[in-house]
């Protein structure tokens, strides 16, 4: 029981919260840049791709499993029961799509526009599992227990989308249902990247307006802009552990 519910409220818990706020506000910041001009895109790239995605996602939460003993099994990808997750983590996959595609199958679902807008999503999925399900979760948990931990996380995931996909209570059972099935394996390979991807493609290429802004080659660019600063960036820690 004491896993489910407790309360040990530290700086890591408020530090985890102001996270969480910082990344908020850069979601709210973007609403006045939603236009199409050169400047629009360049400051919503700011604020989006360069200090939430990357900074929070990858420098914050890198430094974050650094400074911790337990690296990134801090953050939820544990090494328990690697096996179980991955194979779960398919067939959940599967089952999803199983669903969705009794609706019909949508046309045109492999012409280019979508195959940038997937690379985007992709690329942002890592934000959302090391930043929210992983960091964000594991402080909750700590301070909060298991149950408050998936709610707090499931509303700071669906309040995220608020400068650019606000669906926010679809968004909040959708993060319901990710964080409570992590804790089937404690591993977030449960997770990502099949069970994630097959519910966030679908949800944002099919089902909502919001993928419209990122099927463009843009997007693809953007994508690996952040997957190229993010190697730099492990390379760079990684470089600066061996030499201490």
């Amino acid at each position: 029981m004491k896993n489910l519910f407790r309360f040990n409220f530290t700086k890591d818990t408020a530090a985890a919260f102001a996270a969480g706020a910082a990344m908020l506000a850069l979601s709210l910041l973007m609403l006045p840049f939603a236009g199409d001009s050169l400047a629009d895109k360049i400051i919503s790239f700011a604020l989006r791709d360069l200090l939430m995605i990357f900074g929070l996602g990858v420098v914050f939460v890198s430094l974050y499993a650094e400074r911790n003993k337990n690296g990134v099994k801090a953050i939820g990808f544990t090494g328990k029961k690697t096996a179980l997750s991955l194979l779960l983590d398919i067939v959940f996959a599967a089952a999803l799509m199983a669903m969705f595609l009794q609706e019909g199958r949508p046309q045109g679902i492999l012409e280019a526009k979508n195959l940038y807008a997937a690379s985007y999503i992709l690329v942002a999925g890592i934000f959302e599992m090391t930043f929210i399900y992983g960091y964000l979760r594991a402080c909750f948990e700590k301070a909060f227990g298991i149950i408050s931990a998936i709610i707090l996380t499931a509303a700071f995931y669906s309040f995220h989308h608020a400068g650019f996909q606000p669906e926010f209570l679809h968004l909040f059972f959708v993060g319901l249902m990710y964080c409570s099935v992590y804790y089937i394996t404690q591993n977030l390979l449960i997770v990502f990247p099949f069970f994630w991807a097959a519910g966030a493609l679908w949800d944002v290429i099919v089902s909502s307006d919001a993928g419209e802004e990122i099927k463009n080659f843009e997007s693809f660019a953007i994508a690996l802009v952040i997957l190229f600063l993010s190697a730099i960036w492990i390379f760079f820690i990684r470089r600066a552990r061996r030499a201490v």
